[in-house]
C-alpha cells in the first residue's frame, strides 16, 4: 500500500494501537465483510508487515491489500490460545482469502435420546447435550450405522418418531416391529412398563458405553429368573444377547491389539487445482478414507497451503491420532504440533517419513490423490504437461511460457561408440520426427564433458545457421560438470539468453547457472516429474541409438574376414538383418535373396564352418 493510498494514514494509526503480543487479528473491506483472520505472536509487527510490504507480496497478498478498509484485534495468552482463536473465528466468518475447509461433513454420533419418555437410539451428525440426551462416539466411517443395526436387531427399543405419552395410546395395534420382536410395543398400553423399557434403555446405554461385563451380570441374572419362571423363549432371548456383547466385546479387543494410529495426508496440486486424500489409520488399519479438493488456489505453497488445512480438519475432530505423515515441510510445524498435542491431552507428531511403511502409505495416498485430481478436473495427459511446464518456467527463471524441451543425454561404452541422443517435447507431446543422434567425432575415449560439448556445439550452431527458432528450455541429462560443458558450448556460439538446467539421476537435483546449490524438489512435485520423464525419454533413446550403432560396427568388423564379401554387400547385409547373430540364424535361401545364389551360398556355408 502507497502512502498516497487515501486509508494508509487512518490505517497507521490504527496498527499503533496494536499490541506487541500474540494474537489474531481480522482485515475488513469497506462493507464491514471480514476477508481475512490471521494470527500472529506479534499482532503489530505481522499487521504493518501488510502496509509497508514485507513478507510475502505474492498476487492473493497484493489483491488482499487492495481491499483492507479496517482492522479488528484480539489479544491472547499465548500462541496456541491464538491458533484456536483464527481457527473458530474463520470457522465463524468463512473468510475468502483464508483457505477454507469445503467438506465440513463431521464424523457421526449415535444418540440415545433420554428426553423423550420413551428414549430411541438415532445417528446424528449434530451434538446439543442441552436437551439431555445422551451421546456417543464419534465413529469411523460405517461403524455408526453398524452398531445401530446391531442394538436395533438385539435390543428392543423403538425405531419410530411418533410421540408417545405414558398411559395413553399412540396406536390402536402395535406395529410389525413388535410382531417381529424387535420393538417393546410402547406405543400401545400394557404391552410394556415404563420400568421393562427403561431397563432395556439401561442396558444400551452400558453396550453403548463399552461396559460389556457389567451388561453381562445384568443379562445373565435375567436370564437365570426367566428360566426360573419356565420362560424358555426370553430366557434363550437373553442367553443369545449375552453372545452377541461377549462376541463384540473380542472384536473390540482383537482390534485394539494393533501399534499403528497415523493420518496420512496425500496432496497433490496442478494449476492451483488441489486434490487430497485423507488415510486414517487406527490400530494398524484403514478405518476412513476422505476426498478434499479445492479449485484455482492463488499462489499455492505447499507448507502454508497444508498448514492451514490440518489446523481447520483438526480443530473439531476429536480422532486426533499420534502421528501426522505429510509430504513436504508444514509452515510452523512445531507450533502446529504443540497445538495438536493440547487438542489430544498427549504426544502428537507432524512428520515426513523416511523408510518402511510409512512412505509406503504417503505414496499411496499421494498416488490416489493424483488420481482423484485426475477424475475431479479431468484435464488430459497433455493438459497436465503444460501445467507442470508452467511450474518449471517459474522455478528456473524463464522470461516465457515453457513450451518447446530439447534435451541431451550421452551413451558410450567404456568411451567407444559415444552418441549423443536428443529428444524434443514441444507443448506436451514428444515429437519424434526431431529427435537427433550425434555420433561423436571430436572426443577419444570416455569424457562425457566434452562429448555434450560437441553434442551442444552442432546442434545450435546449424540453428543459428539455419535460423531456426531456440527452445525455450535445454535440458541436460548430468550434474554441474556436464551443465558446465553445455554452457561453454552455447556461450562461444554466443547463445546466452536460453534457460538451461541439469538433471543429476543419484538425488534428482536440479543445476541451473549461476547459482551454486541445486533446487531440490519433492519427489511428486510436477516440474521435477515432467524433467523426469524428459530425461527418461532422452536416456532411452541415447542408449537405443548407441547400440545400434555398436551393432553395425561390430558386424561390419566381422564381415570383414569372409571372402566375397565387400562394403556393398556389408551394408545390404546390415540393412536386412542388423546384427551379426541375426546373419547367423538366418537360413540359405534368405541370404540367397540379398546377395544372390552363388554367394549367398558362400557366406552361409563360411558362417557355419
Amino acid at each position: 500500500m502507497s502512502e498516497s493510498d487515501p486509508r494508509y494514514d487512518r490505517l497507521k494509526a490504527r496498527i499503533k494501537e496494536l499490541p506487541e503480543r500474540p494474537g489474531v487479528y481480522l482485515h475488513k473491506n469497506a462493507e464491514g465483510e471480514v476477508i481475512y483472520v490471521g494470527k500472529a505472536r506479534n499482532l503489530r509487527n505481522r499487521v504493518n508487515s501488510y502496509l509497508v510490504g514485507r513478507g510475502a507480496r505474492d498476487a492473493k497478498t497484493m489483491t488482499l491489500v487492495a481491499e483492507i478498509d479496517t482492522i479488528e484485534f484480539v489479544t491472547t495468552n499465548n500462541e496456541l490460545e491464538a491458533i484456536l482463536l483464527e481457527n473458530n473465528l474463520i470457522k465463524a466468518h468463512q473468510p475468502r482469502y483464508n483457505i477454507l475447509l469445503r467438506d465440513d461433513k463431521t464424523y457421526p454420533y449415535i444418540k440415545v435420546t433420554l428426553s423423550e419418555a420413551y428414549p430411541r437410539v438415532v445417528f446424528t451428525r449434530r451434538v446439543d447435550r442441552k436437551k439431555g440426551d445422551l451421546y456417543f462416539g464419534p465413529f469411523f466411517a460405517g461403524t455408526a450405522r453398524r452398531i445401530l443395526k446391531l442394538v436395533a436387531d438385539q435390543f428392543k427399543l423403538r425405531s419410530c418418531d411418533l410421540e408417545i405419552v405414558e398411559g395413553k395410546s399412540a396406536l390402536s395395534r402395535p406395529c410389525l416391529y413388535y410382531d417381529m420382536h424387535q420393538c417393546l410395543g410402547p406405543c400401545v398400553v400394557e404391552l410394556t412398563t415404563t420400568e421393562e423399557y427403561r431397563e432395556m434403555v439401561d442396558d444400551v446405554v452400558l453396550f453403548l458405553s463399552g461396559k460389556s461385563r457389567e451388561l453381562q451380570e445384568r443379562l445373565t441374572g435375567r436370564m437365570y429368573k426367566a428360566a426360573g419362571n419356565e420362560n424358555f423363549e426370553l430366557a434363550k432371548y437373553y442367553r443369545d444377547l449375552i453372545r452377541t456383547v461377549e462376541r463384540v466385546q473380542a472384536e473390540q479387543q482383537v482390534a485394539s491389539a494393533g501399534d499403528e494410529d497415523a493420518d496420512v495426508w496425500g496432496v497433490y496440486e496442478e494449476g492451483g487445482d488441489v486434490a487430497i486424500q485423507l488415510f486414517v489409520l487406527r490400530n494398524g488399519n484403514l478405518v476412513d478414507r476422505r476426498e478434499l479438493f479445492w479449485e484455482k488456489v492463488p499462489d499455492y505453497q505447499p507448507g502454508y497451503f497444508l498448514s492451514e488445512v490440518l489446523q481447520r480438519y483438526y480443530l473439531d475432530n476429536l480422532f486426533i491420532p499420534h502421528e501426522i505423515l505429510v509430504s513436504s515441510e508444514v509452515e510452523e510445524e512445531s507450533l502446529l504440533s504443540d497445538w495438536l498435542t493440547a487438542q489430544a491431552g498427549r504426544k502428537v507428531q507432524i512428520r515426513i517419513p523416511q523408510r518402511g511403511r510409512g512412505v509406503d502409505r504417503l505414496d499411496l495416498a499421494i498416488r490416489n490423490a493424483r488420481l482423484s485430481h485426475e477424475s475431479r478436473f479431468r484435464k488430459s495427459t497433455q493438459d497436465r504437461l503444460q501445467i507442470a511446464a508452467s511450474r518449471l518456467g517459474q522455478l528456473l527463471g524463464a522470461p516465457g511460457e515453457i513450451q518447446r524441451i530439447e534435451s541431451f543425454d550421452i551413451s558410450n561404452i567404456q568411451g567407444s561408440d559415444s552418441v549423443a541422443g536428443m529428444v524434443v517435447l514441444d507443448r506436451g507431446k514428444f515429437d519424434k520426427n526431431h529427435y537427433r543422434v550425434f555420433n561423436i567425432k571430436s572426443v577419444v575415449g570416455a569424457d562425457d564433458f566434452r562429448s555434450m560439448a560437441e553434442a551442444v556445439d552442432r546442434r545450435y550452431r546449424r540453428m543459428l545457421e539455419e535460423e531456426k527458432p531456440l527452445p525455450d528450455l535445454i535440458l541436460i541429462d548430468g550434474g554441474r560438470g556436464q551443465l558446465n560443458a553445455a554452457l561453454t558450448a552455447l556461450n562461444k556460439l554466443g547463445v546466452e539468453e536460453i534457460t538451461i538446467a541439469g538433471l543429476a539421476k543419484r538425488e534428482e537435483e536440479i543445476y541451473v547457472p549461476d547459482r551454486e546449490e541445486p533446487i531440490r524438489l519433492d519427489r511428486h512435485d510436477p516440474a521435477l516429474q515432467l524433467l523426469q520423464m524428459v530425461r527418461d525419454e532422452t536416456h532411452r533413446f541415447a542408449v537405443s541409438s548407441h547400440r545400434r550403432r555398436r551393432s553395425k560396427r561390430v558386424l561390419h568388423s566381422e564381415l570383414d574376414d569372409i571372402p566375397g564379401i565387400g562394403e556393398k554387400r556389408r551394408r545390404l547385409l546390415i540393412e536386412r538383418f542388423g546384427s551379426l547373430s541375426a546373419v547367423k540364424q538366418a537360413s540359405p535361401q534368405d541370404l540367397i535373396n540379398v546377395l544372390g545364389r552363388k554367394v549367398g551360398q558362400q557366406v552361409y556355408d563360411e558362417l557355419h564352418g
